[in-house]
C-alpha cells in the first residue's frame, strides 16, 4: 500500500454504502405476529433493543426498535408489522453496514434470527428482500469542500450551508422538496464527526480535511442485483480550480465564488466574450477533466458490496485503486452474510490482481 497523502495531495477513495434500506416480505401470518410480539418483548427487556420512531415517511409500524452493536454504539433500526393495509412489506431493517463491517454484520444476524425461532434466515432477507434506498458515498481525502466545485446534471435545486466563516459546509444538489429528499449531499465529513459528541479520539486520515459526496438511489431490488446499477458518478463533477495564468487570485475567488452561487454556466456568461472567457472556461473544463473520474470510480463498485470497513488510501491523488474485476451477485451474498471477507489476493476472485 502506498503511504497516505501528504498535505496539498489529494485522493479520492473507492464508493462505500452509508446507509441501506431493505423491506422484507414475510409469508406466514404467524410469524409475523409472532415477530412483532418478539420484538416488543425484546425493547421491554433492554439490553440490546431500544426503543426506536414508529413511523417512517408515511408508513408506521406495530414494533420498532433501534439495535445497538455493543462495541461500537453503532445501531440497526427493525421494524415490523407496518399498519398501513396497503403497505405490501412485513419487515423493514435499515443500517449503515460500512460502519457496522464484518462483525457488526454478524451481530445483527444472530439477533434477528434469535427473534423468532426458525422463523427469519437473514440470508433469505437479503437475497430476496428490496432495497428500497441506498446512500453510496465517496471520500475525497486532503481538500476542503470549500475548496471543490461542485457541478451536477441533476435536475432541482440547491441549498448551502455556510460556515460562520462563510465558508461551504454542506450542500444539498437536486432537490425537488426539501433537503431530506436531495438526489446529492455535498459535505465537510471531518467537521460532522468532529461536532459529534461520540466523536472518535483519533481522527480518520491522520486529520486531514475530508469531503464527502453522498448519492441517494432507490434501486427496488435485491442487494445481490445492486452490482448491476448504472453509476451516479457520471451525473456529477467535482474540481480543484486553480486561476490561469495571468489571472490575479482575487479576481479568480470572485469568479468560483460565482461558480457555486449562479453555477458555471451563468457565470461564464458575466465575463466579456472572447479571450478571457475562454481562458476561464478552458482552465475549468481542465479541473474537472483532471481530478473526477467517474468511470474509475465506478469499476471499485462491486468491491463496495462486500461490506468492508472505512476504505484505506491506495492511491496517489487523482486516481482510484481497484482490487480486481467484478465478484458475482452469489459471491456478495456469501461474504455478506457470513462474516468477514477474506483478502482478494487470497481468493480465486481476486487471483491475477496485481
Amino acid at each position: 500500500m502506498r503511504p497516505p497523502p501528504i498535505k496539498g495531495q489529494v485522493a479520492v477513495l473507492k464508493p462505500i454504502i452509508d446507509k441501506i434500506s431493505i423491506t422484507y416480505i414475510i409469508a406466514d401470518p404467524d410469524l409475523r405476529k409472532a415477530l412483532i410480539e418478539s420484538l416488543l418483548q425484546e425493547i421491554e427487556a433492554g439490553g440490546h433493543w431500544h426503543h426506536g420512531p414508529f413511523k417512517i415517511g408515511g408508513v408506521a409500524y406495530k414494533a420498532s426498535a433501534q439495535l445497538v452493536f455493543p462495541s461500537s454504539g453503532h445501531t440497526v433500526r427493525v421494524q415490523a408489522g407496518p399498519t398501513k393495509k396497503t403497505t405490501t412489506h412485513h419487515l423493514r431493517l435499515e443500517f449503515n453496514p460500512t460502519a457496522l463491517g464484518a462483525p457488526g454484520i454478524a451481530f445483527l444476524k444472530a439477533q434477528l434470527e434469535a427473534l423468532v425461532l426458525d422463523g427469519l434466515s437473514f440470508a433469505d432477507i437479503i437475497v430476496n428482500g428490496k432495497v428500497t434506498r441506498v446512500d453510496i458515498a465517496v471520500d475525497i481525502v486532503g481538500v476542503h469542500l470549500a475548496d471543490l466545485l461542485v457541478t451536477t446534471k441533476t435536475e432541482g435545486k440547491q441549498h448551502w450551508y455556510l460556515s460562520d466563516k462563510g465558508k461551504p459546509e454542506t450542500g444539498y444538489l437536486g432537490m425537488k422538496k426539501g433537503d431530506k429528499n436531495a438526489k446529492w449531499t455535498a459535505y465537510n465529513k471531518r467537521q460532522q464527526l468532529k461536532d459529534n459528541p461520540n466523536h472518535p479520539e483519533t481522527q480518520a486520515y491522520g486529520g486531514l480535511s475530508r469531503t464527502r459526496i453522498e448519492y441517494r438511489a432507490a434501486p427496488m431490488k435485491a442487494f445481490p442485483e445492486l452490482v448491476s446499477l448504472k453509476s451516479p458518478f457520471t451525473e456529477i463533477s467535482l474540481a480543484y480550480p486553480k486561476a490561469p495564468k495571468g489571472v490575479k487570485s482575487y479576481e479568480w475567488t470572485f469568479f468560483i465564488d460565482s461558480c457555486v452561487r449562479r453555477g458555471q454556466t451563468a457565470a461564464l456568461a458575466m465575463l466579456p466574450g472572447g479571450k478571457l472567457r475562454n481562458i476561464y472556461q478552458k482552465s475549468l473544463d481542465t479541473a474537472h477533466e483532471s481530478f473526477w473520474r467517474p468511470g474509475k470510480i465506478w469499476e471499485a463498485w462491486p468491491d463496495a458490496l462486500l461490506l468492508r470497513s472505512r476504505p484505506k488510501i491506495e492511491s496517489c491523488p487523482r486516481q482510484i485503486a481497484v482490487d480486481c474485476k467484478s465478484p458475482s451477485p452469489n459471491s456478495l451474498v456469501v461474504r455478506l452474510t457470513h462474516g468477514p471477507a477474506p483478502r482478494l489476493q487470497s481468493t480465486a476472485i481476486g487471483k491475477g490482481c496485481k
